[in-house]
């Protein structure tokens, strides 16, 4: 009889059936097992197609409410922009009125000199003939006047000009790349296109700091400080207060807003940025002025910073950095 032992190792004969089984078994177990993740895979693939679907839709919604807000805004200031708009073109109406009557009587006084010349009168006539007619027609006055004019109606013309460019800055689409900006100019648009609400409402002092130039989009940084300065202005009394400054600090460009106004209340500043939020009466404010200008603030990388206290005003800090310029 053979030994079931060998070399001190116990041998284990696996019937051939069996075997077979095991390998059927183990095959249709891989196979169940790779359909089940190609069934995950194909989950996954739609849900990742609907999310992208999903977060596109939601950019389009994003791009529309921004537009939205800026044409509310613009509604808003259309009366002040159309009189800041109007002051210049009123005094270029009146200087050309002027300058037509101004050429009308140097045409009067070059007829009257051109029939002196005619009567061929002596040379000292004609002399005193000229001296008379510079003084009847006034013609020293009109020539000092028309450079005083020209001056003034060339600023009139970059006064509207300056107003056309910050408008359009204001409500254009920036969905291109960063550009480098000039926090400043993106402060003085802001001021020249409310200057018509602020300057019969607040007395507005700006101190501008020395700052270098940033990668961002003029336009949304245009916004964010116009709806800052336009909530200051809302919320200070007649003949109030507010203050505007710009500075370099540790690696962050800082614009500050500081009005005398009635403050915020802690229940609301836990909301100032939550979307439709809004303390103003029906029909004054959208309530995604706050919430549009905090995104646009992330966008640079950088954040709202406010303090307030009710009775005593409120200070915005808007904080870019400078370290990607």
């Amino acid at each position: 009889m053979q030994s079931a032992y060998n070399a001190g190792e116990v041998m284990f004969a696996m019937p051939e059936t069996d075997y077979e089984k095991a390998y059927l078994r183990e095959k249709e177990l891989r196979k169940q097992a790779e359909q089940l993740l190609e069934d995950r895979s194909r989950e996954l693939f739609l849900a990742n197609e609907q999310l992208k679907e999903a977060n596109s839709s939601l950019h389009e919604q994003q791009k529309i409410a921004v537009q939205s807000e800026k044409m509310a805004a613009l509604g808003v200031l259309a009366a002040g922009v159309a009189h800041e708009i109007n002051n210049p073109l009123g005094y270029i109406y009146s200087n050309f009125s002027s300058l037509v009557e101004g050429l009308q009587d140097i045409q009067r006084f070059l007829h009257h000199m051109d029939g002196i010349i005619a009567q061929g009168d002596s040379l000292e006539l004609l002399r005193d003939g000229w001296r008379n007619a510079l003084l009847q027609f006034d013609i020293a006055y009109l020539l000092s006047d028309y450079q005083s004019l020209a001056m003034e109606t060339i600023e009139g013309l970059e006064r509207v000009k300056q107003i056309v460019a910050d408008l359009k800055s204001f409500i254009r689409q920036e969905d291109g790349e960063k550009a480098p900006v000039d926090v400043n100019d993106c402060l003085r648009g802001a001021l020249n296109i409310l200057n018509n609400q602020t300057k019969y409402h607040a007395q507005v002092e700006v101190e501008y700091g020395d700052l270098p130039l940033i990668p961002g989009y003029f336009g949304k940084l245009n916004q964010v400080f116009i709806n800052l300065i336009a909530n200051a202005n809302q919320a200070v009394p007649e003949n109030g207060l507010i203050r505007i400054a710009t500075r370099l600090v540790d690696g962050w460009i800082e614009v500050v807003i500081r009005d005398n106004g009635c403050g915020i209340s802690e229940e609301n500043m836990r909301q100032l940025f939550t979307p439709f939020f809004t303390t103003k009466p029906v029909g004054e404010g959208t309530g995604l002025g706050l919430s549009i200008s905090h995104g646009m603030v992330q966008e640079h990388d950088g954040e709202i910073v406010v303090e307030s206290q009710p009775g005593e005003g409120a200070t915005f800090t808007v904080r870019l950095p400078v370290s990607a310029a």
